[in-house]
């Protein structure tokens, strides 16, 4: 997970073509389900990348993918990027993304929120987007980084996001998976979204229209939890080689996990658990990404 830095009108169905003009979008995405997900990754235990962990959270997102219909799921090598792609009806690409390893040399994490809440959050908007392929828009490109972590006490400015780096590098020539770099219009990024008390300011790094629609669209959808708004400092994460590539990217992030001041007490440590994770959370991410993806790139 990321080290602290002091430095997507119409919703998603109409766009789809379903016929749900003017519909909010809300109760597209099954909370309950994501959590499912989010549990199944707490049961495998540590997931550090190359760890046998990792291989097992790779064969459980690759077997959610297929079975959601999303089309040319792929790993890439040498990091195990899972990434896959749900077709639209126009020239681009729309990177979502989250990463699933888990950080190593902690005794007993196993990373509920960091990083199981954001795959759980992908997993469930392939569930919703690929039976409604092709998207009116720019196709969606999945993508589960491996090797977001930075391995023991080495800096993450130097040894963070690997697996995103790869991908980016990947996009240069359109291999394994990454669509060409050029073509890639926006990135988005779910990662630390399952904290009970979920709160996501824009993270000042982050393209501040592309989190305007994320806010628009959590006020157009129902629900109690409405975690959008204010701004926080800069976060090092899997969007800043997006970013540095001259990609759009936006980092929706709780980067206040736990008591005390950011990152918060429970961040990296034994304490990131199940119960400090809720279903309502994903709910609230995941129904505004709905809404917010059918907007980006058109």
């Amino acid at each position: 997970m990321p080290i602290f830095l002091a430095l997507l009108a119409a919703a998603l169905l109409a766009g789809c073509g379903t016929g749900d003009e003017g519909g909010t979008g809300a109760d597209r995405f099954d909370s309950e389900r994501a959590y499912r997900d989010l549990e199944a990754q707490v049961e495998i235990g540590p997931r550090p990348a190359g760890s046998p962990g990792a291989r097992e959270t790779v064969a459980f997102i690759t077997r959610r993918l297929r079975a959601a219909g999303a089309e040319d799921v792929r790993v890439q090598r040498p990091l195990r990027n899972v990434t896959a792609t749900i077709p639209g009806s126009e020239q681009g690409a729309v990177v979502v993304g989250a990463h699933y390893d888990t950080k190593d040399d902690i005794p007993g994490f196993v990373g509920a929120n960091d990083g199981a809440s954001g795959v759980a959050v992908v997993l469930e908007l392939a569930r919703v987007l690929a039976p409604r392929a092709p998207l009116d828009g720019p196709s969606i490109h999945l993508t589960l980084f491996d090797a977001e972590e930075a391995r023991g006490e080495r800096s993450f400015a130097i040894d963070g996001t690997r697996g995103s780096q790869q991908y980016v590098a990947y996009a240069e020539a359109a291999t394994q998976g990454s669509p060409l770099l050029s073509d890639i219009q926006a990135m988005v990024l779910f990662d630390l979204v399952g904290d009970c008390d979920l709160q996501i300011p824009r993270e000042q790094g982050s393209d501040p229209g592309l989190y305007a629609e994320f806010e628009a669209a959590a006020e157009s959808v129902d629900g109690d939890v409405k975690p959008f708004g204010g701004e926080t400092a800069g976060v090092l994460d899997d969007h800043i080689p997006f970013i540095r590539a001259g990609i759009p990217a936006v980092n929706l992030i709780d980067f206040t996990y736990g008591p005390g001041p950011s990152p918060g007490a429970f961040w990296h440590t034994a304490e990131d658990t199940l119960d400090k994770v809720c279903a309502e959370s994903l709910d609230a991410v995941g129904e505004a990404a709905v809404v917010a993806l059918g907007r980006i790139g058109r």
